[in-house]
C-alpha cells in the first residue's frame, strides 16, 4: 500500500494590502479593484499621497445635453482630456475625431483610477459615440474612459490608436460602464490592454471588431471588473491573451484571440493568468474565466492557464485551445518576487469545468494548491493529471466524457459515472485515489483493473495545510517588501 504525503493550502479570503502604485509604472493592462462602485476607495485602502480624485479638465467639457457631428478636437496639454462629459449630461457625438497629441500625465495612479489625461472621459453622464476616431500619443493617456457608477459610454463604430505607455483602449473604473460594437483598437506601449478595468470594478462589453496590443504587460483583456467580448478578433504580441485579478471576471464567446507572455520578473509564461497581485486594486475573492464557441491560441512556453495566489473558476465550452507548450493547467505558488502573496502561502485554488471540449496537456498542481476537475459531457482529455504527486486534485468524470492518460495520476476524490472506468484509456498507467476520502466509499479501497492494463488503486493520502491566505496580513499592515525593494505590484 502506498502512502502519499501532499501539501495543500487553505485559500480563504485573501487579505489585501494597503499599497497602490504611485505611478503607472507597475500597472499592468488596466487593473481594477475594491472601492465601492462609483465611490471613493474605503478610507486608508490603497491610498498613497497624491492619488486622491483629481480636478479634471478638457478641451471640450459637456455639462448639458448635446448632440454634435463632425467634431475634430485635440489637445497636447498635460493632464488635459480632449473631451469630458460630466454633471449628468447626455451627449451624442458622431463622425468625429478626438486626438490627444501629447502631454504626459503627472500622476499615473490618477490616470489609471480616475481617467486623468484620458482622451475621451465620462465621469457622470452618458456619452454615445458613432463612427469616431480616438488617438493618443502621451503617457497615461487612455483612449476612452468611464469612471463612476453614473458614467456610461455607448459606442457603435470606433477606431482607437494609442502609442505610449499606460494608454489603454477602452477602460472603466469605480462601476463605470462601456458598451461598444464594431471596434478597431491598436495599442503600442507597455501596460496597454485593449480592453481593461481598473479600481472599483468597472464593466466593459465589446461586440464585434478587432484588437491588437504590442507592448509588454499588455494583454488583449485585463479585468479587475467584468469584461465581456463577443465576435472579436484579438492578438497580443507581447503579453497574455487575458488576465483576471482578484474577484472579477472575463467572458469570451464566438471570438478568436491570440497571446502569450514570455515570463520573467516572477511571472510564469502563460496564455491566460488568474491571480491576485496584492496591490490593492482588486477585491479579494474568486476569479472567473469563461469561454464558449471560440478559438484561443497561446504562444507561451508555459501553461495555457496559470493560477496563483487566488481562488479561481475556469469554464470552457466548445472552445478550441491551440497550445504549443504541452501544458494545460498550472495551479501553483509564485516566488513572491513581485509581492503576489507571502511565499509558502500563495498557491492557487481552481474549479475547472469543461463541456464539449478537446483538452490536451499536463495538469500540474503544487503542494500548496488544489484543483477540482469537472469533465462533463463531450470532453475528451489527453494528458497527465497531477503526475508529480504534489497537490490536492479531485476528478469528476462524466459517462459521456473520456480521458487518455500519458502518465500515472494522483487524485483525492475520484468520481466516475462509468463505475468500471470504461471511458478511461490508461495506456497502462495507474490512477491512485485517496482511499480515506468519504466520497470514494463506492470504490471500497479496491484495486480495479482497466481495459488496457492500467488500474485504479486506493492508497492513503494526507494533505498538510500550509499557512492560510486569510489573516496573513492585517488589512492595514504593509507586508515585507519583496527582494528587489519595490512594493507589491502587478505584472
Amino acid at each position: 500500500m502506498k502512502k502519499i504525503l501532499m501539501m495543500v493550502s487553505v485559500i480563504g479570503c485573501v487579505s489585501l494590502l494597503l499599497i497602490a502604485q504611485k505611478s503607472g509604472a507597475f500597472s499592468f493592462g488596466g487593473p481594477g479593484g475594491p472601492g465601492g462602485p462609483g465611490g471613493e476607495p474605503p478610507e486608508g485602502f490603497g491610498s498613497v499621497p497624491n492619488e486622491e480624485k483629481p480636478e479634471l479638465t478638457a478641451n471640450k467639457i459637456i455639462t448639458e445635453d448635446e448632440e454634435a457631428k463632425g467634431l475634430a478636437l485635440s489637445t497636447s496639454t498635460a493632464d488635459e482630456s480632449v473631451l469630458l462629459v460630466t454633471n449628468g449630461a447626455q451627449a451624442k457625438l458622431s463622425d468625429s475625431s478626438f486626438t490627444k497629441a501629447g502631454g504626459d500625465t503627472s500622476n499615473g495612479g490618477q490616470s489609471n483610477f480616475y481617467g486623468l489625461n484620458a482622451a475621451v472621459l465620462v465621469t457622470e453622464g452618458k456619452l454615445t459615440l458613432s463612427n469616431v476616431e480616438v488617438s493618443s500619443n502621451a503617457d497615461g493617456a487612455n483612449a476612452v474612459f468611464a469612471s463612476g457608477e453614473n458614467s456610461r459610454i455607448e459606442i457603435d463604430g470606433i477606431k482607437i490608436q494609442t502609442k505610449q505607455n499606460s494608454s489603454r483602449g477602452l477602460d472603466a473604473t469605480y462601476g463605470g460602464t462601456i458598451v461598444a460594437k464594431n471596434v478597431d483598437v491598436t495599442t503600442q506601449g507597455a501596460h496597454c490592454a485593449a480592453f481593461a478595468t481598473d479600481r472599483g470594478e468597472g464593466n466593459v462589453s465589446v461586440y464585434g471588431g478587432k484588437a491588437e496590443t504590442n507592448g509588454e504587460g499588455s494583454p488583449v483583456i485585463y479585468s479587475t471588473g467584468n469584461i465581456k467580448v463577443e465576435e472579436l478578433e484579438g492578438k497580443s504580441n507581447g503579453s497574455e491573451i487575458a488576465v483576471i485579478e482578484g474577484k472579477n471576471s472575463i467572458s469570451i464567446s464566438k471570438s478568436q484571440l491570440v497571446g502569450g507572455s514570455k515570463g520573467g520578473h516572477g511571472n510564469t509564461s502563460c496564455g491566460v493568468m488568474l491571480y491576485q497581485s496584492m496591490s490593492g486594486d482588486a477585491g479579494q475573492g474568486t476569479s472567473v474565466f469563461t469561454s464558449s464557441d471560440s478559438t484561443l491560441t497561446s504562444t507561451a512556453k508555459g501553461a495555457f492557464f496559470y493560477i496563483t495566489n487566488t481562488s479561481a473558476k475556469i469554464n470552457l465550452s466548445n472552445t478550441k485551445l491551440e497550445n504549443q507548450s504541452g501544458k494545460l493547467l498550472q495551479v501553483s505558488q509564485n516566488n513572491s518576487e513581485r509581492g503576489w502573496g507571502r511565499k509558502g502561502a500563495n498557491g492557487g485554488k481552481l474549479e475547472f469545468t469543461a463541456e464539449n471540449q478537446l483538452l490536451e496537456g499536463s495538469i500540474t498542481v503544487d503542494e500548496i494548491s488544489s484543483a477540482s476537475l469537472h469533465f462533463n459531457s463531450g470532453v475528451n482529455f489527453t494528458g497527465s493529471i497531477n503526475a508529480e504527486e504534489a497537490g490536492k486534485v479531485d476528478l469528476y468524470l462524466s459517462k459521456d466524457a473520456s480521458i487518455t492518460l500519458t502518465a500515472d495520476a494522483y487524485v483525492n476524490i475520484l468520481s466516475l459515472e462509468n463505475k468500471k472506468g470504461g471511458n478511461i484509456t490508461s495506456n497502462g498507467h495507474t490512477i491512485y485515489y485517496n482511499k480515506n476520502a468519504k466520497e470514494n466509499k463506492w470504490l471500497k479501497g479496491k484495486t480495479i483493473k482497466l481495459k488496457d492494463g492500467g488500474k485504479l488503486v486506493g492508497v492513503e493520502m494526507e494533505f498538510k495545510e500550509s499557512a492560510s491566505f486569510a489573516g496573513d496580513f492585517d488589512s492595514r499592515e504593509r507586508p515585507p517588501a519583496p527582494p528587489d525593494g519595490n512594493p507589491p505590484s502587478k505584472m
